[in-house]
């Protein structure tokens, strides 16, 4: 068979650390626990089944995929050592990192990464990244090390939802309890989890990774995630030293934190997008005249400056794509209000006194749960009577993967590709379309930004994608998120990822 060599060479740091990141110039200290302050619980431990950050970011060391993404979100080598795809792209064929073993013990074969992939595709599984792989025509292990799978179709994205940090590779004979006991190879192995109070990972001592030096990793000793929801509560362990490193610095403490000599803040712009979600099954938001009002009423720029106190995102131009990418598609008209337009719409949809929209947020996140009473204000001169329900992390989210709502504010993360963004939240039959939006011809689009393998190709077809989610506007969106993380002093080598991914713990140390 003809084919293109994919990766022929990376550098010893990929090769070793499956992730590319900034180790710190002085000497690595081993041991001690990092104690790590949590905005939420997980919700769901299987990670194939969960769509909640909050359980990815607690796990994904836990775990590893076959490809990563490094820091500045390139694919490099995970489990998978070195990969190669024939000239038509149809077959790809990954060669495993040998020596790897799970942490009850067996070592990873081929047969786990078959198992694992197939499983996230079985509609049984209801994973919501089914439609990750459902190009996937086969996939199988022709021998202990080699994973050779076909396509039906070229598959521009597939490397970028092999990387994604839960679609990880598990072993088959625990799979059953997977909610309960994590079971992974990845530099931390899981210890407990106590709801609302913490979870323990302790260090993997048979972790296939490796530092520039050929030092083995992880450095520390473990991770305790403690969970405090409150973000007032948050950052006043890290100043009285109860925590080491906290996730989600809220706008109120950004400055002052980096402004503290005993404190280090890392973020910065973040792949993830924040909008209001549309069920589009409930009356009246079914017409998409009554949604593409609501868009024409929203003033972004106001949320970002009053919710978010000017600091904790970017107002967005009318895509999921964070600013910047080479796929957006900018509308500099959007997030500017134009009541008139807006009342017309009402008006020719039938409803020109407005109506009642009932708004469910969480109470958790403090960026997601600040923007609704902007919203509120802003949609009244529209006649729309906007009720706010607020629920905690844990009960929010089944509901909205149950599409148990009328609207919501919710955001989620893109990991580097564009079909991320577009195809998992929009496409009629994605496991991550939480809207209940449905149109044949933004499938169609959709279908080809996956299939076409040039760069400027698909930025074209996306531009239509982005054009048509804009008129029918099953989401508002309002802004693409700035993420901070923020750390004691004595936490050293931690790198921050801007697709809020948490694999900078893997080479985190404490001075």
């Amino acid at each position: 068979m003809n084919r293109v060599r994919v990766l022929s060479a990376l550098s010893l740091t990929a090769l070793s650390l499956g992730l590319m990141t900034n180790l710190p110039a002085s000497a690595q200290t081993a041991g001690g626990i990092l104690r790590a302050g949590m905005q939420a619980d997980p919700v769901g431990l299987d990670p194939h089944v969960t769509q909640a950050t909050s359980t990815r970011n607690q796990l994904e060391n836990v775990y590893d995929t076959l490809v990563s993404f490094d820091s500045s979100g390139k694919i490099v080598p995970a489990l998978a050592s070195s990969w190669t795809a024939s000239k038509d792209k149809l077959t790809w064929t990954f060669k495993l990192r040998g020596g790897v073993k799970f942490h009850n013990g067996r070592t990873l074969e081929a047969s786990d990464v078959v198992f694992s992939i197939n499983r996230i595709k079985d509609p049984a599984t209801k994973s919501p990244r089914s439609g990750d792989f459902e190009l996937v025509k086969s996939i199988s292990a022709p021998d202990k090390n080699t994973v050779v799978m076909t396509l039906q179709k070229p598959f521009s994205p597939l490397l970028s939802k092999l990387a994604f940090s839960l679609n990880v590779i598990v072993p088959k004979e625990a799979v059953a309890t997977l909610n309960t006991k994590p079971v992974g190879t990845g530099p931390f192995s899981f210890v407990e989890y106590v709801p609302q109070t913490r979870m323990v990972l302790k260090k993997n001592p048979d972790y296939w990774g490796r530092d520039v030096k050929g030092a083995k990793l992880p450095y520390l000793d473990g991770v305790t995630f403690s969970y405090l929801p409150d973000a007032t509560a948050r950052v006043t362990a890290l100043r009285t030293g109860t925590v080491d490193w906290i996730e989600y610095v809220p706008s109120t403490d950004i400055k002052s934190l980096q402004s503290n000599p005993q404190v280090t803040v890392e973020g910065g712009p973040s792949a993830n997008y924040r909008s209001i979600f549309f069920n589009v099954a409930q009356k009246p938001l079914d017409d998409p005249r009554v949604r593409r009002a609501i868009a024409y009423a929203i003033n972004n720029q106001e949320i970002v400056d009053v919710a978010l106190l000017g600091t904790g995102g970017l107002p967005s131009r009318g895509t999921t794509l964070p600013n910047g990418s080479y796929y957006a598609l900018p509308d500099a008209s959007y997030g500017k209000p134009d009541l008139g337009k807006a009342k017309a719409l009402l008006a020719q949809a039938g409803y020109p006194n407005g109506f009642t929209l009932e708004l469910k947020v969480t109470s958790t996140y403090d960026f997601l749960r600040t923007p609704a009473e902007i919203i509120q204000a802003q949609l009244a001169p529209l006649g729309i009577k906007v009720n706010i329900t607020a629920l905690e992390w844990s009960v929010y989210l089944p509901d909205i993967l149950k599409k148990n709502y009328m609207a919501t504010i919710l955001g989620e993360s893109g990991q580097g590709d564009p079909d991320d963004y577009l195809y998992t939240p929009f496409a009629s039959d994605s496991g991550g379309n939480l809207t209940n939006f449905k149109d044949a011809t933004l499938d169609k689009l959709l279908d080809q930004g996956r299939t076409a393998g040039d760069p400027l190709a698909r930025k074209v077809i996306y531009a239509q994608v982005q054009r048509r989610l804009v008129n029918l506007s099953p989401m508002v969106f309002l802004y693409s998120s700035t993420q901070y993380e923020a750390t004691t002093k004595r936490v050293q080598g931690y790198t921050h990822f801007p697709n809020t991914s948490y694999l900078g713990l893997r080479t985190t140390w404490l001075k």
